[in-house]
């Protein structure tokens, strides 16, 4: 059901048919985002995200906002490490509009000054609240404490000094660099006849460069400071966050970290939430997760605690973390995630926008396009041994880093 097609210019169009339904979603997978930026830019990708809706050559940005709205659909984005995305989700019948909509917004955007100083005060507001924000801080500052002096850790948000310095001609010129065809996808799920969904973007994306692909990422620094701990004056609570490397999103070993993630943290039967959570009532929110990106990834945990329990809490993480690495996995764990993990897999692809953000990933990423069944298969073949493995490539709690968010004193 999936069908790719390559444009003269490099743009890259992937579908993945649905034809039982009657939406669309379609998103526009651009390979630029925090770790693209020089240090003069930081926070670019992201204010660019936002300048993009602020109008173009043929829509104004109340008719942007109303152009899907007015007949049910969505449009939407977000700026992340490594790419940034602009989805629109509709009714089959208003495929057209929403291309047109997508590609005005890229292709033709109106940048206008008066524009640029309205946003920049509502980006400084969004780092403002991102700030006031500690579970999202501490899961910055571990980036940044995993990657130092590295893209990676760039804030995506940037700094305030640096939103207010941003003039026209920078995002002019960042459009030019990174939003051109050899780094860009355009994918689409549900509803969606390939080859007249390759004749519609072909047409609206006529004029786009073919441009370069993105360079790779600098090497990854593999020493970070062990434990780093910021002070903030308005905090009740503390929160900790700890992560360490992992491999890139096209390595076979995600499939067996993603059960791991499940199987310590990824939900109420993981073993953070029942040996800490349930059985000392330390943490209000706790949990683990995986990031994977072109050439690296982490392995992530968070808990947010009174301020009293931060220290026997860093001891509880360290203490399971040490049992995981220790012991490994038993039977009845792996046998139970990996029915779950296939559960989630088959329930979360039954919607078009979840079909479409795996194809388009997947796509942009380089990754290889696995039927659901390849991928149950890929899962149900991993073995104990497999899993030990991984464990002990990934996992060794002397390697994680430790972030620690508290009140000031």
């Amino acid at each position: 059901m999936i069908q790719i097609t390559r444009l003269d210019n490099g743009l890259r169009i992937i579908t993945d048919s649905m034809p039982r339904m009657r939406s669309i979603s379609i998103g526009i997978w651009v390979r630029a985002g925090s770790v693209d930026e020089t240090d003069q830019e930081k926070g670019l990708s992201h204010f660019l995200e936002h300048m993009l809706f602020k109008g173009s050559k043929h829509f104004t940005a109340r008719e942007i906002a109303q152009s899907l709205e007015s007949v049910g659909g969505s449009l939407n984005a977000s700026t992340g490490k490594e790419l940034s995305v602009f989805t629109a989700h509709v009714v089959d019948e208003h495929v057209e509009i929403a291309v047109r909509v997508l590609s005005d917004l890229l292709l033709y955007p109106r940048l206008a000054s008066r524009d640029i100083e309205l946003e920049r005060n509502v980006i400084l507001t969004e780092i403002n609240h991102a700030l006031e924000d500690p579970e999202e801080t501490a899961l910055d500052y571990l980036y940044l404490q995993l990657y130092p002096d590295h893209p990676m850790g760039h804030l995506i948000y940037g700094s305030p000094k640096q939103v207010k310095s941003f003039k026209r001609s920078d995002f002019v010129r960042y459009i030019k660099k990174h939003y051109t065809a050899g780094r860009m996808v355009v994918a689409a799920a549900g509803n969606v006849c390939h080859p007249a969904f390759v004749k519609m973007v072909e047409r609206a994306f006529a004029r786009l460069e073919r441009g370069n692909p993105a360079p790779p990422i600098e090497s990854v620094p593999s020493a970070y400071p062990r434990r780093m701990v910021h002070t903030f004056p308005t905090l009740q609570q503390a929160h900790i966050a700890m992560g360490a490397h992992l491999c890139a999103y096209t390595d076979q070993d995600k499939y067996g970290l993603l059960l791991l993630d499940s199987i310590f943290g990824g939900g109420m039967s993981s073993r953070l939430f029942q040996n800490i959570r349930e059985r000392y009532g330390f943490a209000y929110s706790i949990y683990s997760f995986i990031d994977l990106l072109s050439t690296t990834g982490v392995f992530g945990i968070y808990l947010g605690c009174e301020s009293a329990k931060l220290n026997r809490s860093v001891d509880l993480l360290n203490a399971e973390l040490a049992l995981l690495y220790r012991k490994k996995i038993r039977r009845q764990e792996l046998d139970m995630i990996k029915s779950q993990a296939k559960g989630s897999l088959i329930l979360g692809l039954e919607g078009s926008a979840s079909r479409m953000r795996r194809v388009g990933e997947n796509e942009i990423y380089g990754a290889d396009h696995l039927s659901v069944q390849q991928v149950l298969q890929k899962i149900d073949r991993l073995t104990l041994q497999q899993m030990g493995d991984l464990i002990e490539k990934y996992l060794n709690p002397d390697k994680f880093a430790h972030t620690l968010i508290v009140p000031q004193s």
